[in-house]
């Protein structure tokens, strides 16, 4: 469960990088990664 959590911050972390450099396209990648995530913790 803190594995997930962790990975949750670091991804939420390097979409908002991303964002900054303009990197829209692996902003999309990143958060339908974090959607799952969230979506596999909420169904645990």
């Amino acid at each position: 469960m803190k594995e997930k959590m962790n990975e949750i911050t670091v991804l939420q972390y390097q979409i908002k990088r991303y964002q900054a450099l303009g990197k829209g396209t692996m902003c999309q990648t990143l958060n339908a990664k974090l959607q799952k995530l969230i979506k596999e913790k909420a169904a645990a």
